[in-house]
């Protein structure tokens, strides 16, 4: 017994060894995602490397069980909603899934990247859909239902526009902390300009090319945001950071990318399926613009005045030194 409980020990281990290795980054993960979602994860991952599924095939199947959650959910019954809830549960553990499938196989591309955001969008957008549709079958505030039901469908779609706002600031910033730390494995801090730059390269009319342009459109959305962040990594590809800058990023990053984690899957999903079951669907709505919206500004106000700190410790460049001497 006390061997098969050894035996047992080092099996466990080794599967956290293997969990740890996969990911992009230690100390920044939501723990929801540390200590279940990945921990499941790895089982499918293990299966479809052993198949030899593909990254993208993975995000693919976490797209088509989250929008077949929806499509339970819709039928606002307390079966088909858990039934909907465990489906919606299983697209997450697919979309961990997938990222750990690309960093064991190294099959890396940016359709993938692409299509991950994707993915995740479609997922989304059918959720706050049902949940609007669910909400409009239950008239509040003495409002008729033909104008409650407008309502929740422009609440429902106003809350998605926001979802990918709010979604894209905990991917870009992810980035950013892992970048500055010199994380090479698990950075996938892209810029615009050398996006266009590589896509100005590649031949007309190709896919190629295509693909390029909507990931240069989706990077600078991203980039739009952060002015201040965008000089400082301007100064950073000439001067170069020193490991004074890495740490005084480091020290205040390590708390803010936590913060980040209350804007991804885990506690809106939470909140979302707490307002289902209990049917108080425009909780949801308000949440999202009530609660996690006035977080994102604050949290990208501080990532703002973190680079604005930083650029101020850079040395000066030769523009600024000519100026100065003249």
């Amino acid at each position: 017994m006390k061997h098969e409980s050894l035996h047992l020990n080092e099996n466990l281990k080794q599967y956290r060894e293997e969990i740890a290795a996969a990911r992009k980054c230690e100390n920044i993960n939501d723990p929801i995602d540390t200590y279940v979602i990945d921990f499941l994860a790895m089982g499918f991952t293990k299966l479809f490397v052993k198949l030899g599924i593909v990254p993208n095939a993975v995000t693919i199947l976490s797209m088509l069980s989250g929008v077949a959650g929806a499509v339970l959910i819709a039928r606002d019954n307390l079966p088909m909603t858990l039934g909907g809830i465990a489906l919606v549960i299983l697209s997450a553990i697919f979309d961990a899934s997938d990222g750990q499938v690309a960093r064991k196989t190294r099959h890396f591309s940016r359709i993938g990247r692409m299509l991950d955001g994707m993915s995740d969008a479609t997922v989304y957008f059918s959720l706050y859909l049902v949940t609007a549709l669910r909400a409009s079958c239950r008239p509040a505030f003495g409002v008729s239902p033909s104008v409650w039901t407008g309502l929740m469908l422009a609440l429902g779609l106003l809350t998605f526009v926001f979802y990918v706002i709010q979604s894209q600031l905990p991917d870009y910033f992810k980035n950013l902390h892992m970048y500055m730390i010199d994380n090479a494995h698990g950075s996938e801090l892209s810029r615009a300009k050398h996006i266009l730059a590589e896509r100005d390269r590649a031949k007309k009319g190709s896919f190629e090319r295509f693909s390029l342009s909507c990931y240069a459109a989706y990077t600078r959305t991203q980039e739009r945001r952060a002015p201040v962040t965008q000089r400082m990594l301007d100064r950073i590809e000439v001067e170069g950071k020193s490991d004074a800058m890495t740490d005084a990023f480091y020290q205040t990053s390590r708390k803010l990318v936590m913060a980040t984690n209350l804007m991804t899957f885990n506690l809106r999903t939470i909140v979302l399926f707490i307002c289902l079951l209990l049917r108080v669907e425009p909780i949801v709505f308000a949440f999202c613009l009530l609660v996690l919206e006035p977080l994102r500004i604050y949290l990208l106000r501080r990532y703002e005045r973190l680079a604005a700190r930083l650029l101020a410790e850079l040395p000066a460049g030769e523009a600024e030194r000519e100026a100065a001497y003249v």
